[in-house]
């Protein structure tokens, strides 16, 4: 009978392991990708990125000129003009409007089965340019506007790993929880406690450095297809170093407790082996 307690308190504790390598990183995932209020709050402040600006700037000039939205005679004098222009919308109400608008097409994009296009409005940066040319060059008013001029920035490859996300979203919260419950169980299953106590330590330690592999693999792990794609690319980048930063502190706090309650198990076998 004893060695049946031991064999369910060792599965308790590997399933206990599992979770806990998996908790801190899908609640991060959760919180700061899968969650859109997460996500905006992460790519909001790269709307100051130049190679993010230049994208949608250039892109809304490039849109002006090859519509022939410009009468032929104009179009020399309005084209340097335009260039000009471009880098100042970066500060403007319109862009700000654009750029959020793209980053909602953006996560969605992201939890789409199969590659999706980045589709992006660039009207109200080229009435915002438009407008601009109407007050630098004289005795013109009224430059036509495009009835539609939304472009694709970009083709957001397939990611799998976040499409799966969205099913585990619920539970990345109660993995760390439940994770500690099936602990507890198994030290109250097994007939060897300070065996069992050890070994749950060791679990956690494992767990933590699973954990704590992954913060300074990220950049391995994802595909390069994802974080050197075009405008997607640097977005990626940024998340990754973010994940980083925020989650290897928490692997090292839950490697930290892991030793803490191993050593105390050890303590307690040799206490008992001297008795």
């Amino acid at each position: 009978m004893s060695s049946l307690r031991d064999l369910l308190s060792a599965l308790l504790l590997i399933a206990a392991t599992l979770l806990g390598a998996l908790w801190l990183p899908a609640v991060w995932i959760e919180r700061n990708v899968v969650d859109q209020d997460g996500f905006l709050a992460i790519t909001q402040p790269l709307s100051s990125a130049a190679t993010l600006q230049r994208s949608l700037t250039d892109s809304a000039v490039d849109e002006v000129l090859a519509n022939d939205l410009v009468p032929g005679f104009l179009a020399d004098r309005l084209s340097p003009l335009l260039q000009e222009q471009a880098p100042r919308l970066t500060g403007t109400e319109a862009y700000a409007t654009v750029w959020d608008r793209a980053m909602v097409e953006l996560h969605g994009a992201l939890f789409t089965p199969g590659a999706s296009p980045l589709d992006v409005d660039l009207l109200p940066l080229i009435d915002s340019l438009l407008t601009s040319a109407e007050d630098s060059l004289p005795l013109v008013d009224n430059l036509p506007r495009p009835d539609s001029a939304t472009i694709t920035m970009a083709t957001i490859p397939d990611v799998p790993l976040l499409t799966h996300a969205t099913i585990l979203d619920p539970w990345a919260h109660r993995a760390g929880p439940i994770a500690l419950a099936l602990a507890v169980l198994a030290l109250l299953v097994s007939s060897h406690r300070r065996v069992a106590l050890t070994a749950a330590g060791l679990g956690a330690v494992l767990a933590g450095l699973a954990t704590w592999l992954l913060t300074t693999r990220i950049e391995q792990i994802v595909p390069d297809a994802v974080d050197q794609a075009v405008f997607l690319g640097p977005i990626v980048q940024v998340f990754e170093e973010r994940f980083a930063t925020q989650v290897m502190p928490q692997a090292v706090i839950l490697l930290g407790a892991g030793a803490l309650v191993a050593s105390v198990g050890l303590v307690l076998l040799g206490l008992r082996h001297r008795s």
